[in-house]
């Protein structure tokens, strides 16, 4: 399970646009209504693979400037289990 944590940067005028253009992406939530341009979205993808193409979704919403990874937690319950034999 990977859980990140992003802020996307946006247009003043465009934010609500974006903010409804994310809520689209499987896995992102949005968190803040966009004020000042910034918008605190999370992913939560069953792995890196499917989180990384759901950050990339979002880097290429139209209106969106930029994007900070925040935060970032992988469980490979997987590699734990193969460990323990």
């Amino acid at each position: 399970m990977s859980v990140s944590g992003l802020v996307v940067f946006t247009h003043l005028d465009g934010a609500a646009i974006v903010a409804d253009a994310l809520r689209a992406i499987d896995g992102v939530e949005v968190h803040s209504p966009g004020e000042g341009g910034r918008i605190v979205v999370t992913v939560d993808q069953p792995d890196d693979g499917r989180a990384v193409q759901a950050m990339n979704s979002i880097r290429d919403v139209e209106g969106v400037i930029s994007t900070s990874l925040i935060y970032c937690h992988f469980d490979n319950f997987q590699g734990d289990q193969e460990d323990s034999r």
